[in-house]
């Protein structure tokens, strides 16, 4: 109990925590109207199941299919979760044995936000099957079966965050299970479901979810433990770093310097690296909708999907323009380097993540070339206009950015700014009534012309639009030096 009290009041203690509290009240407020969602979800899949599958247990068809529940669970935590692994440091120095805080530290996580999904979706679903014709007990056991995978799941977070090989061979390992059962037809990812189907039958096998929850925290444990240690895991890392030249990009004169400053910054730092990981799952985001039927009649849809597919980069790494910089902004404006190539430096960056994940994104043609097309004319309007838009929105948010520390939500506020939310609306809506009002009024055709050709159009007078932002940035440059210093 010492060690919450003193996380406790840390909490009041810390810097700014008035702004912390507010933004986590607002996080609290938006999360309630999602877990009240999730709450009614759960409570009519099972009943849609027993009307829509009439040839298979409604049970037996949502186990066959959490093997994609825990992989996006994973996904979601990975990025989100703000693992309480700070001020260790100073509690080692303290009266305390490591395994106090090594136990304090992990039951701190189970109290994530996170670990409410067995409640909101697992739990409803359990009642339902409780209410057609399954014993209490087969309800409770699939449910605390469902909980304690769960929280196997938390408790494994800890050892892929300190490694990002581990998260990416995971996800590896699951995308390609998931593709050998739609592309093979193989039933590796229903065999996730065999175990819960056993659970139903016999309860007593509750036992073998509770080693597995057991296993993984005594393996947590120990990994947190052997790091418990000022001159060893938690000393700070020093590593030799190459000088990352790049002399490749030579062909660009004078724009090449930063440039190559924002790829070094990309490599050498946790937090770009995040986002470029992140970015590069985005080109995955058209298997969620170009696989389904449904949505091929729902324009938008289409449209969305196609602007997400390759826009990963500009909508995550460029929505912290200028911020990347921000560490040393004063610097970087007293050098000889004009604003208009600084922002054509950053343009350049995103157009070509973009038209690499074009390319990439070919093998879309497997759903049709009208899929594709799609997938190009959002890319055209990704370099052309959201490039500039997303530039546009550095201008709103002066949030310093510290380079080595993951984002994560409920916890890490650094970054936080309604510009994000706001700067949504031209993102998602231009690109949609770009298409949808040729595609309307003419043909769908002249709504891939249309979003194509605006993109096309933003090329060709790519400088006049750089001098205008640039001349948006000089107005503020001022009042940014003052943000960044804050």
């Amino acid at each position: 109990m010492n060690l919450f009290s003193l996380q406790w009041k840390e909490s009041f203690r810390a810097p700014q925590w008035e702004a912390k509290a507010t933004i986590k009240i607002l996080i609290g407020v938006v999360s309630l109207y999602f877990i009240g969602s999730f709450l009614f979800l759960g409570s009519v899949v099972y009943p849609a199941l027993n009307k829509t599958v009439l040839e298979r247990e409604p049970l037996e068809v949502f186990n066959s299919v959490l093997l994609l529940f825990f992989f996006a669970e994973l996904i979601i935590r990975f990025f989100f979760q703000q693992l309480p692994v700070t001020n260790i440091q100073s509690l080692i120095l303290l009266p305390f044995k490591k395994r106090q805080i090594v136990n304090h530290v992990m039951l701190r996580s189970v109290f994530s936000p996170f670990n409410l999904v067995p409640f909101i979706i697992y739990l409803p679903f359990a009642i339902s099957m409780y209410r057609d014709d399954y014993l209490e007990t087969q309800a409770l056991a699939w449910w605390l079966a469902l909980l304690m995978t769960t929280l196997s799941l938390n408790f494994l977070l800890y050892i892929i965050n300190k490694n990002n090989t581990y998260f990416v061979a995971l996800v590896l390992l699951l995308l390609g299970t998931i593709a050998l059962d739609v592309y093979a037809e193989t039933d590796l990812g229903k065999m996730v479901g065999i175990p819960f189907d056993a659970v139903v039958n016999k309860p007593e096998y509750l036992v073998g979810f509770l080693l597995l929850l057991c296993g993984m925290y005594a393996v947590l444990f120990f990994f947190l433990k052997k790091s418990f240690y000022l001159d060893a895991g938690l000393g700070k890392k020093r590593t030799r770093v190459s000088g990352g030249e790049y002399t490749i990009l030579n062909f660009l004169g004078d724009d090449a310097l930063i440039l190559r400053n924002d790829l070094r910054m990309i490599v050498r730092n946790a937090r770009p690296r995040q986002i470029a990981l992140m970015s590069f799952l985005f080109l995955f985001y058209g298997l969620v909708f170009f696989t389904q039927d449904i949505y091929r009649d729902m324009e938008y849809v289409m449209v969305f999907a196609g602007i997400f597919v390759t826009g990963g980069f500009t909508m995550t790494f460029g929505n912290y323009v200028p911020a990347w910089d921000s560490s040393y902004y004063k610097l970087l404006m007293t050098q000889n380097i004009s604003y208009k190539k600084y922002l054509l430096s950053k343009w350049n960056l995103m157009a070509f993540v973009t038209a690499v994940s074009a390319l990439l994104a070919i093998p879309y043609v497997y759903f049709g070339w009208d899929i594709l097309a799609i997938v190009i004319a959002g890319a055209f309007f990704n370099i052309g206009l959201n490039t500039w838009v997303t530039l546009f929105g550095g201008l709103l948010n002066k949030t310093p950015m510290k380079l080595n520390v993951k984002a994560k939500a409920f916890e890490n506020t650094q970054g936080f700014s309604m510009t994000q939310f706001v700067l949504i609306i031209p993102k998602m809506v231009l690109p949609v009534l770009l298409y949808w009002l040729p595609s309307f009024f003419i043909s769908p055709t002249a709504g891939f012309i249309s979003l194509a050709g605006s993109g096309i159009v933003a090329i060709i007078l790519r400088d006049k639009i750089a001098n205008w932002v640039t001349e948006l940035y000089k107005k503020q440059k001022h009042e940014t030096i003052e943000a960044f210093n804050k």
